[in-house]
Protein backbone atom coordinates (compact mmCIF):
# COMPACT_ATOMS: atom_id res chain seq x y z
CA UNK A 1 0.00 0.00 0.00
CA UNK A 2 1.25 3.53 -1.00
CA UNK A 3 2.14 5.62 2.10
CA UNK A 4 1.47 9.38 3.06
CA UNK A 5 4.75 10.81 3.10
CA UNK A 6 5.04 12.23 6.56
CA UNK A 7 6.04 15.43 6.00
CA UNK A 8 3.02 16.41 3.16
CA UNK A 9 0.11 18.21 4.55
CA UNK A 10 -3.02 15.96 4.65
CA UNK A 11 -5.51 18.03 5.99
CA UNK A 12 -6.60 20.99 3.32
CA UNK A 13 -9.54 22.74 4.34
CA UNK A 14 -12.89 21.94 2.82
CA UNK A 15 -16.29 23.58 2.19
CA UNK A 16 -19.60 21.83 1.39
CA UNK A 17 -23.04 23.34 -0.18
CA UNK A 18 -26.09 21.94 -0.47
CA UNK A 19 -29.18 22.75 -2.22
CA UNK A 20 -33.11 21.75 -0.88
CA UNK A 21 -36.65 21.54 -2.71
CA UNK A 22 -39.51 23.59 -0.91
CA UNK A 23 -42.53 21.68 -1.22
CA UNK A 24 -46.12 21.44 -0.29
CA UNK A 25 -45.77 19.82 3.04
CA UNK A 26 -49.13 17.55 2.22
CA UNK A 27 -48.76 16.55 -1.43
CA UNK A 28 -44.88 17.15 -1.91
CA UNK A 29 -45.30 19.16 -4.89
CA UNK A 30 -42.74 21.96 -5.60
CA UNK A 31 -43.68 25.72 -4.21
CA UNK A 32 -42.14 29.29 -4.69
CA UNK A 33 -41.16 29.73 -1.10
CA UNK A 34 -37.82 30.72 -1.37
CA UNK A 35 -38.12 34.15 -0.31
CA UNK A 36 -39.98 33.78 2.29
CA UNK A 37 -37.82 30.69 3.70
CA UNK A 38 -34.53 32.82 3.27
CA UNK A 39 -36.66 35.63 5.11
CA UNK A 40 -37.24 33.63 7.84
CA UNK A 41 -33.99 31.71 8.31
CA UNK A 42 -32.19 35.17 8.90
CA UNK A 43 -34.87 36.34 11.15
CA UNK A 44 -35.21 34.03 13.30
CA UNK A 45 -32.34 31.68 13.47
CA UNK A 46 -29.44 34.18 12.21
CA UNK A 47 -28.92 31.87 9.04
CA UNK A 48 -27.95 33.58 5.64
CA UNK A 49 -29.49 31.46 3.14
CA UNK A 50 -28.53 31.64 -0.81
CA UNK A 51 -31.50 31.77 -3.27
CA UNK A 52 -31.00 29.50 -6.26
CA UNK A 53 -32.22 29.85 -9.90
CA UNK A 54 -35.45 28.99 -9.20
CA UNK A 55 -37.93 30.18 -6.29
CA UNK A 56 -38.27 26.91 -5.15
CA UNK A 57 -35.06 26.16 -4.27
CA UNK A 58 -32.71 27.62 -1.40
CA UNK A 59 -28.83 26.40 -0.66
CA UNK A 60 -26.85 26.28 2.42
CA UNK A 61 -23.04 26.55 2.62
CA UNK A 62 -20.86 25.19 5.63
CA UNK A 63 -17.53 27.30 6.74
CA UNK A 64 -14.20 26.64 5.94
CA UNK A 65 -13.98 23.42 7.80
CA UNK A 66 -10.75 21.96 9.08
CA UNK A 67 -12.42 18.15 9.29
CA UNK A 68 -15.46 15.84 8.03
CA UNK A 69 -16.26 15.63 11.21
CA UNK A 70 -16.83 19.66 11.37
CA UNK A 71 -18.79 19.01 7.99
CA UNK A 72 -20.87 16.60 9.92
CA UNK A 73 -21.85 19.01 13.20
CA UNK A 74 -22.77 21.66 10.76
CA UNK A 75 -24.29 19.98 7.84
CA UNK A 76 -26.25 18.61 10.97
CA UNK A 77 -27.07 22.02 12.61
CA UNK A 78 -27.88 23.97 9.03
CA UNK A 79 -30.17 21.19 7.84
CA UNK A 80 -32.20 21.70 10.89
CA UNK A 81 -32.42 25.62 10.97
CA UNK A 82 -33.63 24.90 7.26
CA UNK A 83 -36.09 22.57 8.22
CA UNK A 84 -37.37 24.69 10.87
CA UNK A 85 -37.50 27.96 8.65
CA UNK A 86 -39.83 26.50 6.41
CA UNK A 87 -42.06 24.77 8.49
CA UNK A 88 -42.56 28.62 9.78
CA UNK A 89 -43.56 29.51 6.29
CA UNK A 90 -45.89 26.34 5.93
CA UNK A 91 -43.77 24.46 2.98
CA UNK A 92 -41.17 21.95 3.99
CA UNK A 93 -37.64 21.40 2.81
CA UNK A 94 -36.98 18.47 1.24
CA UNK A 95 -33.18 17.17 0.46
CA UNK A 96 -33.65 15.06 -2.95
CA UNK A 97 -31.98 15.65 -6.58
CA UNK A 98 -35.17 16.11 -8.86
CA UNK A 99 -38.59 16.49 -7.63
CA UNK A 100 -40.41 12.73 -7.09
CA UNK A 101 -43.88 14.64 -7.38
CA UNK A 102 -45.96 17.16 -9.28
CA UNK A 103 -44.45 20.11 -11.84
CA UNK A 104 -41.07 19.80 -12.57
CA UNK A 105 -40.42 23.61 -13.95
CA UNK A 106 -40.11 26.21 -11.67
CA UNK A 107 -40.94 30.53 -11.33
CA UNK A 108 -37.20 32.12 -12.14
CA UNK A 109 -36.00 34.34 -9.09
CA UNK A 110 -36.21 37.62 -9.46
CA UNK A 111 -33.10 39.11 -10.30
CA UNK A 112 -30.83 40.54 -13.21
CA UNK A 113 -28.50 38.00 -13.77
CA UNK A 114 -31.17 35.01 -13.19
CA UNK A 115 -33.48 36.70 -15.96
CA UNK A 116 -30.81 36.85 -18.55
CA UNK A 117 -30.22 33.02 -17.98
CA UNK A 118 -34.00 32.96 -18.30
CA UNK A 119 -33.57 34.57 -21.41
CA UNK A 120 -30.97 33.39 -23.00
CA UNK A 121 -31.29 29.49 -22.40
CA UNK A 122 -35.42 29.51 -22.34
CA UNK A 123 -37.07 26.56 -20.75
CA UNK A 124 -34.00 24.92 -19.31
CA UNK A 125 -33.76 27.39 -16.94
CA UNK A 126 -37.22 26.97 -15.78
CA UNK A 127 -36.33 22.66 -15.89
CA UNK A 128 -33.59 23.58 -12.94
CA UNK A 129 -35.75 21.90 -9.95
CA UNK A 130 -32.63 19.86 -9.51
CA UNK A 131 -30.66 20.22 -6.13
CA UNK A 132 -26.91 19.25 -6.07
CA UNK A 133 -24.22 18.62 -3.36
CA UNK A 134 -20.28 20.05 -4.07
CA UNK A 135 -17.34 20.00 -2.40
CA UNK A 136 -15.10 22.26 -2.36
CA UNK A 137 -11.07 21.67 -1.09
CA UNK A 138 -8.36 24.04 -0.45
CA UNK A 139 -5.30 23.36 -3.04
CA UNK A 140 -1.67 25.51 -3.14
CA UNK A 141 -2.70 27.99 -6.31
CA UNK A 142 -4.80 28.24 -9.84
CA UNK A 143 -2.09 25.61 -11.42
CA UNK A 144 -2.42 22.70 -9.45
CA UNK A 145 -5.76 23.30 -9.09
CA UNK A 146 -6.29 22.81 -13.24
CA UNK A 147 -4.04 19.36 -12.54
CA UNK A 148 -5.94 18.21 -9.89
CA UNK A 149 -8.76 18.17 -11.89
CA UNK A 150 -7.13 16.62 -14.37
CA UNK A 151 -6.46 13.77 -11.87
CA UNK A 152 -10.10 14.05 -10.09
CA UNK A 153 -12.25 13.20 -13.07
CA UNK A 154 -11.34 9.94 -14.02
CA UNK A 155 -13.74 8.89 -10.42
CA UNK A 156 -16.36 11.23 -10.96
CA UNK A 157 -18.62 8.60 -11.99
CA UNK A 158 -18.19 7.13 -8.36
CA UNK A 159 -18.19 10.04 -6.80
CA UNK A 160 -21.95 10.35 -8.48
CA UNK A 161 -22.78 7.05 -7.37
CA UNK A 162 -22.54 7.85 -3.45
CA UNK A 163 -25.24 10.29 -2.96
CA UNK A 164 -27.61 9.45 -5.83
CA UNK A 165 -30.98 10.54 -4.65
CA UNK A 166 -33.56 11.18 -7.69
CA UNK A 167 -35.12 8.26 -9.02
CA UNK A 168 -38.66 9.77 -9.28
CA UNK A 169 -40.15 12.45 -11.70
CA UNK A 170 -43.43 13.52 -11.50
CA UNK A 171 -44.17 10.13 -9.73
CA UNK A 172 -42.58 7.71 -12.40
CA UNK A 173 -39.37 5.94 -11.86
CA UNK A 174 -36.89 7.25 -14.40
CA UNK A 175 -35.32 4.49 -14.13
CA UNK A 176 -32.02 6.44 -13.10
CA UNK A 177 -30.69 6.75 -9.45
CA UNK A 178 -29.52 10.31 -10.08
CA UNK A 179 -32.70 11.82 -12.79
CA UNK A 180 -30.89 15.11 -12.08
CA UNK A 181 -27.78 13.99 -13.94
CA UNK A 182 -29.83 13.37 -16.67
CA UNK A 183 -31.55 17.37 -17.02
CA UNK A 184 -28.67 18.77 -15.71
CA UNK A 185 -26.50 17.11 -19.06
CA UNK A 186 -28.86 19.51 -20.87
CA UNK A 187 -26.78 22.77 -20.69
CA UNK A 188 -24.13 23.37 -22.83
CA UNK A 189 -21.59 23.08 -20.83
CA UNK A 190 -22.00 20.52 -18.26
CA UNK A 191 -20.82 17.06 -16.49
CA UNK A 192 -16.96 15.39 -17.23
CA UNK A 193 -15.30 18.41 -18.45
CA UNK A 194 -12.25 18.10 -20.80
CA UNK A 195 -8.27 17.57 -19.76
CA UNK A 196 -6.60 20.67 -19.76
CA UNK A 197 -2.87 21.19 -20.00
CA UNK A 198 -2.46 24.56 -18.08
CA UNK A 199 -4.42 27.28 -16.41
CA UNK A 200 -4.01 29.10 -19.16
CA UNK A 201 -5.45 26.05 -21.53
CA UNK A 202 -8.14 26.07 -19.00
CA UNK A 203 -8.70 30.16 -19.22
CA UNK A 204 -8.69 30.27 -23.04
CA UNK A 205 -11.20 27.78 -23.41
CA UNK A 206 -13.61 29.61 -20.81
CA UNK A 207 -13.20 32.15 -22.92
CA UNK A 208 -14.18 30.24 -26.03
CA UNK A 209 -17.23 29.47 -23.87
CA UNK A 210 -17.92 33.25 -22.73
CA UNK A 211 -17.61 34.26 -26.25
CA UNK A 212 -19.43 31.43 -27.86
CA UNK A 213 -22.76 31.97 -25.95
CA UNK A 214 -22.65 28.98 -24.39
CA UNK A 215 -21.89 30.55 -20.87
CA UNK A 216 -22.68 33.45 -19.83
CA UNK A 217 -19.81 34.05 -17.17
CA UNK A 218 -17.18 31.66 -15.70
CA UNK A 219 -20.15 30.93 -12.97
CA UNK A 220 -22.22 29.14 -15.48
CA UNK A 221 -18.82 27.13 -16.67
CA UNK A 222 -21.17 23.99 -14.78
CA UNK A 223 -18.25 20.79 -15.33
CA UNK A 224 -18.81 18.19 -12.56
CA UNK A 225 -15.27 18.95 -11.05
CA UNK A 226 -13.36 22.58 -11.76
CA UNK A 227 -10.87 25.13 -10.25
CA UNK A 228 -12.55 28.37 -8.61
CA UNK A 229 -11.97 31.22 -10.84
CA UNK A 230 -11.94 33.55 -7.84
CA UNK A 231 -10.10 31.46 -4.73
CA UNK A 232 -7.62 28.69 -4.78
CA UNK A 233 -9.77 25.66 -4.68
CA UNK A 234 -11.41 22.76 -6.46
CA UNK A 235 -14.78 22.07 -6.50
CA UNK A 236 -16.71 18.89 -6.97
CA UNK A 237 -20.37 19.16 -8.43
CA UNK A 238 -20.90 15.84 -9.69
CA UNK A 239 -23.66 14.77 -7.04
CA UNK A 240 -27.11 15.24 -6.10
CA UNK A 241 -27.88 16.26 -2.52
CA UNK A 242 -27.61 13.72 -0.32
CA UNK A 243 -30.81 12.25 1.36
CA UNK A 244 -29.11 12.06 4.42
CA UNK A 245 -25.98 13.85 6.30
CA UNK A 246 -23.93 10.81 6.57
CA UNK A 247 -23.75 10.37 2.88
CA UNK A 248 -22.78 13.87 2.38
CA UNK A 249 -20.04 13.07 5.07
CA UNK A 250 -18.88 10.51 2.77
CA UNK A 251 -18.66 12.47 0.11
CA UNK A 252 -17.12 15.35 1.39
CA UNK A 253 -14.19 12.96 2.90
CA UNK A 254 -13.44 10.88 -0.15
CA UNK A 255 -13.20 14.06 -2.27
CA UNK A 256 -11.19 15.72 0.37
CA UNK A 257 -8.79 13.15 0.73
CA UNK A 258 -8.84 12.56 -3.39
CA UNK A 259 -7.93 16.40 -3.88
CA UNK A 260 -5.14 15.64 -1.28
CA UNK A 261 -3.34 12.60 -2.79
CA UNK A 262 -3.86 14.44 -5.94
CA UNK A 263 -1.82 17.57 -5.03
CA UNK A 264 0.57 14.64 -3.43
CA UNK A 265 0.93 13.67 -7.77
CA UNK A 266 1.39 17.05 -8.83
CA UNK A 267 3.83 17.42 -6.89
CA UNK A 268 5.73 14.12 -7.39
CA UNK A 269 5.16 14.65 -10.97
CA UNK A 270 2.75 11.74 -11.18
CA UNK A 271 0.97 12.75 -14.76
CA UNK A 272 -2.54 12.03 -14.50
CA UNK A 273 -4.81 9.64 -17.33
CA UNK A 274 -5.86 11.55 -19.68
CA UNK A 275 -9.36 10.31 -20.22
CA UNK A 276 -11.08 11.18 -23.22
CA UNK A 277 -14.30 13.38 -22.24
CA UNK A 278 -16.83 10.82 -24.30
CA UNK A 279 -15.51 7.77 -22.29
CA UNK A 280 -15.82 9.60 -18.95
CA UNK A 281 -19.52 10.80 -20.68
CA UNK A 282 -20.34 7.13 -20.94
CA UNK A 283 -19.30 5.75 -17.73
CA UNK A 284 -20.93 8.75 -15.71
CA UNK A 285 -24.33 8.13 -18.20
CA UNK A 286 -24.31 4.36 -16.35
CA UNK A 287 -23.29 5.60 -13.02
CA UNK A 288 -26.47 7.97 -13.05
CA UNK A 289 -28.87 5.20 -14.30
CA UNK A 290 -27.56 1.82 -12.07
CA UNK A 291 -26.23 3.59 -9.31
CA UNK A 292 -23.38 1.63 -6.68
CA UNK A 293 -25.92 -1.39 -7.56
CA UNK A 294 -24.69 -1.69 -10.86
CA UNK A 295 -22.16 -1.39 -13.04
CA UNK A 296 -20.23 1.35 -14.83
CA UNK A 297 -16.79 1.59 -17.37
CA UNK A 298 -14.08 2.01 -15.27
CA UNK A 299 -11.91 4.38 -17.17
CA UNK A 300 -8.98 3.50 -16.08
CA UNK A 301 -8.64 -0.20 -16.78
CA UNK A 302 -10.46 -0.17 -19.64
CA UNK A 303 -13.23 -2.75 -18.24
CA UNK A 304 -17.38 -2.88 -17.29
CA UNK A 305 -16.68 -3.02 -13.71
CA UNK A 306 -19.15 -3.06 -10.55
CA UNK A 307 -19.28 0.69 -9.04
CA UNK A 308 -19.13 -0.74 -5.71
CA UNK A 309 -15.96 -2.45 -6.59
CA UNK A 310 -15.04 0.40 -8.11
CA UNK A 311 -15.25 2.50 -4.72
CA UNK A 312 -13.65 0.10 -2.52
CA UNK A 313 -10.88 0.61 -5.27
CA UNK A 314 -10.84 4.38 -4.49
CA UNK A 315 -11.01 4.20 -0.84
CA UNK A 316 -7.95 1.50 -0.72
CA UNK A 317 -6.22 4.13 -2.55
CA UNK A 318 -7.39 6.97 -0.24
CA UNK A 319 -6.71 5.17 3.00
CA UNK A 320 -3.30 6.41 4.01
CA UNK A 321 -4.53 9.95 3.88
CA UNK A 322 -7.74 9.22 5.32
CA UNK A 323 -6.12 7.98 8.30
CA UNK A 324 -3.73 10.46 8.39
CA UNK A 325 -6.27 13.10 8.19
CA UNK A 326 -8.27 11.67 10.54
CA UNK A 327 -11.54 11.07 8.28
CA UNK A 328 -11.05 7.19 8.05
CA UNK A 329 -13.74 6.62 11.11
CA UNK A 330 -16.94 8.39 9.42
CA UNK A 331 -15.56 6.95 5.63
CA UNK A 332 -15.82 3.37 7.20
CA UNK A 333 -19.22 4.71 8.70
CA UNK A 334 -20.56 6.10 5.88
CA UNK A 335 -19.77 2.96 3.88
CA UNK A 336 -21.79 0.60 6.33
CA UNK A 337 -24.26 2.75 6.03
CA UNK A 338 -24.66 2.96 2.44
CA UNK A 339 -24.30 -1.31 2.42
CA UNK A 340 -26.91 -1.48 5.17
CA UNK A 341 -29.76 0.57 3.42
CA UNK A 342 -28.34 2.06 0.11
CA UNK A 343 -28.12 5.69 -1.63
CA UNK A 344 -31.14 7.80 -1.26
CA UNK A 345 -32.74 6.14 -4.69
CA UNK A 346 -32.72 2.67 -2.86
CA UNK A 347 -34.38 4.26 -0.11
CA UNK A 348 -36.56 6.37 -1.87
CA UNK A 349 -37.91 3.23 -4.06
CA UNK A 350 -38.39 1.03 -1.30
CA UNK A 351 -41.06 3.50 0.52
CA UNK A 352 -42.73 4.30 -3.46
CA UNK A 353 -43.19 0.28 -3.68
CA UNK A 354 -45.21 0.40 -0.69
CA UNK A 355 -47.26 3.56 -1.69
CA UNK A 356 -45.85 5.23 1.51
CA UNK A 357 -45.81 8.91 0.53
CA UNK A 358 -45.65 10.45 3.83
CA UNK A 359 -42.55 8.16 4.43
CA UNK A 360 -41.30 9.44 1.21
CA UNK A 361 -41.34 13.00 2.48
CA UNK A 362 -40.48 12.20 6.35
CA UNK A 363 -36.74 10.55 4.66
CA UNK A 364 -35.77 13.56 3.21
CA UNK A 365 -37.48 16.09 4.95
CA UNK A 366 -34.13 18.15 5.60
CA UNK A 367 -35.88 18.42 9.44
CA UNK A 368 -35.05 14.78 10.30
CA UNK A 369 -31.93 16.25 11.31
CA UNK A 370 -34.09 17.12 14.53
CA UNK A 371 -34.82 13.80 15.20
CA UNK A 372 -32.64 11.67 17.43
CA UNK A 373 -29.85 10.43 15.34
CA UNK A 374 -30.28 6.42 13.89
CA UNK A 375 -27.79 4.37 13.58
CA UNK A 376 -23.96 4.19 15.09
CA UNK A 377 -23.46 3.94 18.64
CA UNK A 378 -20.42 4.42 20.62
CA UNK A 379 -19.13 3.23 23.75
CA UNK A 380 -15.87 4.26 25.02
CA UNK A 381 -13.92 2.55 27.68
CA UNK A 382 -11.09 4.96 30.17
CA UNK A 383 -7.30 3.58 30.74
CA UNK A 384 -8.07 -0.02 32.20
CA UNK A 385 -10.60 -2.79 30.99
CA UNK A 386 -10.63 -5.38 34.11
CA UNK A 387 -12.68 -7.12 36.51
CA UNK A 388 -13.60 -3.82 38.07
CA UNK A 389 -15.18 -2.55 35.41
CA UNK A 390 -16.14 -5.36 32.86
CA UNK A 391 -20.04 -5.69 34.54
CA UNK A 392 -20.17 -1.98 33.29
CA UNK A 393 -18.46 -1.98 29.76
CA UNK A 394 -20.75 -5.19 29.46
CA UNK A 395 -23.95 -2.90 31.04
CA UNK A 396 -23.47 -0.14 28.48
CA UNK A 397 -23.26 -1.89 25.37
CA UNK A 398 -26.54 -3.84 26.26
CA UNK A 399 -27.88 -0.97 26.96
CA UNK A 400 -26.99 0.38 23.56
CA UNK A 401 -28.56 -2.70 21.56
CA UNK A 402 -32.20 -2.41 24.10
CA UNK A 403 -32.01 1.32 22.85
CA UNK A 404 -32.18 0.51 19.34
CA UNK A 405 -28.36 0.80 17.98
CA UNK A 406 -27.91 -0.16 14.43
CA UNK A 407 -24.37 -0.18 14.80
CA UNK A 408 -22.12 -0.38 17.98
CA UNK A 409 -18.61 0.91 18.30
CA UNK A 410 -16.50 -0.10 20.59
CA UNK A 411 -14.26 2.97 21.41
CA UNK A 412 -11.11 1.49 23.06
CA UNK A 413 -8.36 3.56 21.59
CA UNK A 414 -7.20 4.84 25.31
CA UNK A 415 -6.83 1.31 27.26
CA UNK A 416 -3.59 0.48 28.72
CA UNK A 417 -4.84 -2.60 30.34
CA UNK A 418 -7.13 -5.35 28.58
CA UNK A 419 -7.54 -8.15 31.21
CA UNK A 420 -9.23 -11.60 30.22
CA UNK A 421 -12.03 -10.23 32.02
CA UNK A 422 -12.46 -7.90 29.27
CA UNK A 423 -12.32 -10.37 26.82
CA UNK A 424 -14.61 -12.16 28.79
CA UNK A 425 -16.91 -9.51 28.43
CA UNK A 426 -16.01 -8.36 24.68
CA UNK A 427 -17.25 -11.87 23.57
CA UNK A 428 -20.43 -11.67 25.20
CA UNK A 429 -20.93 -8.10 23.27
CA UNK A 430 -19.84 -9.92 20.43
CA UNK A 431 -22.46 -12.89 20.93
CA UNK A 432 -25.45 -10.61 21.50
CA UNK A 433 -24.42 -8.64 18.64
CA UNK A 434 -24.96 -11.52 16.33
CA UNK A 435 -28.27 -12.10 17.98
CA UNK A 436 -29.27 -9.07 17.22
CA UNK A 437 -28.26 -8.49 13.94
CA UNK A 438 -26.38 -5.22 14.92
CA UNK A 439 -22.79 -4.91 13.65
CA UNK A 440 -19.79 -4.14 16.28
CA UNK A 441 -16.16 -2.75 15.49
CA UNK A 442 -13.79 -1.99 17.54
CA UNK A 443 -11.61 1.27 17.57
CA UNK A 444 -8.28 -0.09 19.55
CA UNK A 445 -5.43 1.21 21.68
CA UNK A 446 -1.96 -0.69 20.42
CA UNK A 447 -2.27 -2.75 23.72
CA UNK A 448 -5.54 -3.58 23.13
CA UNK A 449 -4.62 -4.66 19.43
CA UNK A 450 -2.19 -7.08 20.79
CA UNK A 451 -4.27 -8.94 23.15
CA UNK A 452 -7.23 -9.43 20.49
CA UNK A 453 -4.17 -10.29 18.23
CA UNK A 454 -2.98 -13.06 21.15
CA UNK A 455 -6.47 -14.41 21.61
CA UNK A 456 -7.75 -14.57 17.65
CA UNK A 457 -10.42 -12.31 18.76
CA UNK A 458 -9.46 -9.90 15.95
CA UNK A 459 -10.59 -12.75 13.32
CA UNK A 460 -13.80 -12.34 14.98
CA UNK A 461 -14.46 -8.43 15.11
CA UNK A 462 -13.46 -5.72 12.73
CA UNK A 463 -10.31 -4.08 14.17
CA UNK A 464 -9.36 -0.90 13.45
CA UNK A 465 -5.91 0.44 15.36
CA UNK A 466 -5.55 3.89 16.81
CA UNK A 467 -1.67 5.19 15.86
CA UNK A 468 0.27 5.56 19.01
CA UNK A 469 2.00 8.90 19.06
CA UNK A 470 5.41 9.53 18.25
CA UNK A 471 7.71 9.34 21.09
CA UNK A 472 9.44 12.73 21.88
CA UNK A 473 13.41 13.46 20.13
CA UNK A 474 16.05 14.94 22.08
CA UNK A 475 17.25 18.35 20.78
Amino acid sequence: MERTPAAVACDPTVGVEEEFLLVDPVTGVAVNRADEVVAVARDLFGLELEHELTATQVETKTSVCGDAEQVRRELLELRRAVGRAARETGCRAIAVGAPPLGDTTGVITDGLRYRRIAREFGALAAWQLICGCHVHVAVPDRETAVQVCNHVRPWLPVLGAITANSPFSRGVDTGFVSWRSMVWSRWPVSGPPPFFTSWQHYQDVCDTLLEAGTALDQAMVYWDVRPSAHWPTVEVRVADVAANVDDAVLLAALVRALVTKSVMDVQRGVRPVPVPVETLRQACWRSARDGLAGSALDVLSGQLLPLRQQLDGLVGRLEPVLAANGDLPLVERGLRLLDREGCGADRQRRLVRDNDLTALLDLLDVGAADRPARGVVEVRMGAEVDLSNCDEFERRCTEALDGGAEELVLDLSEVVFFGSSGITALDRIRALGLERGVPISVVASATVARVLHSTAMDNLLPLRVRPEPPLPTAG
